[in-house]
């Protein structure tokens, strides 16, 4: 069943104005953001992951920043500087530049791009394995130029080391441009059967566009001003205990470690559960209230259901390695649900190819071809590159799918990767070395899937589709960003390193090189031959997310979702199975027993927890960023 959007008063919204003036503001607002992001994520100062859930809470603070800047002006001058419309493409501007400096993301990318030529010893062998193969137009080679690099205290602005730079910079930024065409486009085209046919929810779009829209309503409001203070006060007082441990701190972030308590069962066959864990953030708790309910119930029965798998196989005594094959599951449950919403929406597709968005399809086509001619050069197979693409395109589309009915906040996909999937399911020794590198050069698109680009671009179509904003300029303004942002995060974290080094930063700062590269190594080491058993776990899942969504469509009762089955094996889900059982037996009491007007205060309390959270949280953050010193992280 279609879950439809809820309605939201329209009256107050104040429509018009231009593009070039958000998406000018959003570009001011890149170097705070973006420092935010990067000194946090890679261990700079401290440990902070603001991209890894969405929406961004750098993002939503700086709305409600400009937001206030924007009544201030108001009663200043009796006009607003920014009308409702144009804060919302503030908002999608800033959400897809903010996607790029991700560790899930560009960051990966540009910590890979001297690593392997910095810490290449005789011991490790690097020279010989594989860094003759490296195309040197896409690395950073002069060991000189990233001594500067690695231990600090030395600066981008020399023409020796821009030099050294700008090559990498001019390939990598055109590259990722041509990736957010084909995601743009792929949005372009899936946008009429998605946002105006369907009219699915899309919760994350709800929200922003109830904070752009209810400006003056909003803090007047009780129920939010109740959730905005509950979660403003746990992070007020967690945030005094980090800074003076005698006041007793308000337990809501991963009860039981990042280990969680998995490993308390010890006795067979509960000990095969592996890691569990409890949390209870008040912003994905007022998520939850946000998403349908048969998809936020189907995210934590999944999650169980995944738990009591390992524990029925360890009860029978099945020892395979990687049974059931959970991942492979998922994964296999992903394509069956791209191939359903191809075939369900066939005969609107055809159109488009045909006529509609002939511009879309050009672009796509365009799009392909240059990953296909810049794979080529690095050295892939033509036959590994439709793979590897079409697996990673099927992965970001289930994903945009998954933002827009679910809004599910974390969706890191790690392990259901492309590249890990392509190497379990053919093996290194059939891929040949040529293949492993070249399928290591692009892992860091392909590693983690929580801030990438092509939700935030959907999620920006509906926002126009809701507030009359020009799709054809917002598109451009996408471009824009990327490019922008591409450009941006080079620079940001070149001037970072080459000033404070990245050693200093360890964790993702140089981790993702060591991963990348050792794994490199163990392949090329360590020949695997085709998995047979990950085969059959991708068939089962594909079969079983097919089983629900007919299952769906004849009855409409019919309480779970593929959804999420899918994202039950995602790092996300072992803390957050919690929050989602919470809001989906909270959200089903009130629509049992409360009734309408129950359910619209539910849905005010749940924007008042997001943006408490947000709000408090994102200060701590921001405070410690500012001084340098590590502050209390509201999240993870």
């Amino acid at each position: 069943m279609i879950k439809r959007e809820r309605r939201i008063d329209r009256s107050a919204f104040k429509t018009g104005g231009s593009i070039w003036k958000p998406l000018l503001t959003a570009t001011l607002f890149i170097p705070l953001n973006f420092y935010w992001i990067i000194v946090g994520e890679t261990g700079l100062v401290g440990y902070a992951l603001n991209t890894y859930a969405v929406p961004f809470y750098n993002v939503i603070f700086s709305l409600l920043l400009l937001i206030s800047v924007n009544s201030l002006f108001e009663k200043v001058f009796n006009r607003t500087f920014f009308t409702s419309s144009e804060l919302l493409s503030f908002y999608t501007f800033l959400s897809m530049a903010c996607a790029l400096p991700s560790i899930t993301f560009m960051t990966l990318l540009v910590t890979t791009l001297g690593h392997p030529f910095y810490y290449a010893t005789p011991e490790n062998e690097w020279q010989e394995l594989f860094l003759d193969k490296l195309p040197r137009w896409l690395f950073v080679a002069d060991r000189d130029v990233l001594k500067g690099y690695y231990e600090g205290d030395s600066t981008l602005y020399t023409m020796g080391h821009i030099r050294a730079w700008i090559t990498p910079i001019i390939h990598w930024t055109i590259f990722t441009g041509f990736l957010g065409l084909v995601m743009l486009c792929l949005n372009l085209i899936f946008r009429e059967q998605w946002v105006k046919r369907e009219r699915l929810s899309y919760p994350i779009a709800q929200l922003a566009y109830r904070i752009c829209t209810d400006q003056r309503k909003l803090f007047s409001d009780k129920a939010v001003m109740l959730g905005f203070s509950i979660s403003a006060s746990i992070d007020l007082i967690n945030g005094l205990s980090f800074l003076y441990p005698v006041i007793p701190s308000i337990p809501v972030k991963r009860i039981g470690g990042w280990r969680g308590f998995g490993h308390l069962f010890t006795e067979k066959p509960w000990s095969a559960i592996g890691p569990i864990s409890m949390s209870f953030y008040p912003f994905v708790i007022g998520l939850g209230f946000l998403m349908p309910l048969d998809l936020a119930f189907s995210s934590w029965f999944f999650f169980i259901f995944h738990k009591m798998e390992l524990v029925a196989s360890c009860a029978v005594g099945i020892n395979v390695r990687g049974f059931p094959f959970y991942d492979e599951q998922c994964f296999g449950a992903a394509i069956g649900i791209f191939l359903f919403l191809l075939i369900r929406g066939r005969r609107y597709l055809i159109e488009t190819f045909r006529s509609v968005y002939k511009l879309s399809t050009l672009g796509l086509i365009l799009g392909l071809a240059y990953l296909t001619f810049f794979s080529i050069r690095i050295g892939m197979s033509p036959w590994l590159i439709p793979l590897l693409f079409g697996f990673h395109l099927i992965i970001l589309i289930f994903i945009t799918r998954m933002r827009a009915e679910l809004g599910f906040p974390v969706h890191a996909m790690e392990n259901m990767s492309p590249h890990n999937v392509i190497v379990r399911l053919i093996g290194t020794r059939a891929l040949g070395k040529d293949n492993l590198i070249a399928i290591s050069i692009y892992r860091w698109f392909n590693r983690s899937f929580t801030s990438n680009p092509m939700p935030h671009q959907m999620e920006g179509f509906k926002l126009a589709d809701m507030a009359g904003i020009d799709v054809r300029k917002l598109s451009l303004g996408i471009m824009s960003m990327i490019v922008l942002g591409s450009l941006a995060t080079f620079w940001m974290i070149l001037h970072l390193f080459y000033k404070f080094g990245a050693v200093r930063g360890g964790g993702w700062a140089t981790g993702f090189g060591w991963r990348v590269f050792n794994g490199l190594q163990r392949w090329l080491y360590y020949p695997s031959s085709p998995g047979y058993g990950p085969a059959m776990g991708v068939l089962w899942g594909f079969l079983f997310s097919v089983i629900l969504m007919i299952l769906r469509s004849r009855f409409f009762w019919w309480p779970l979702h593929p959804l999420g089955f899918v994202i039950s094996s995602d790092w996300g889900m072992r803390y957050l199975w919690s929050c989602m059982l919470i809001s989906s037996t909270v959200k089903w009491l009130v629509l049992r027993f409360g009734g309408r007007k129950a359910s619209h205060r539910l849905y005010s309390f749940a924007i008042g927890l997001i943006l408490g959270d947000f709000t408090v949280g994102g200060i701590w953050s921001l405070l410690g960023v500012a001084i340098g010193k590590p502050m209390y992280n509201f999240w993870p």
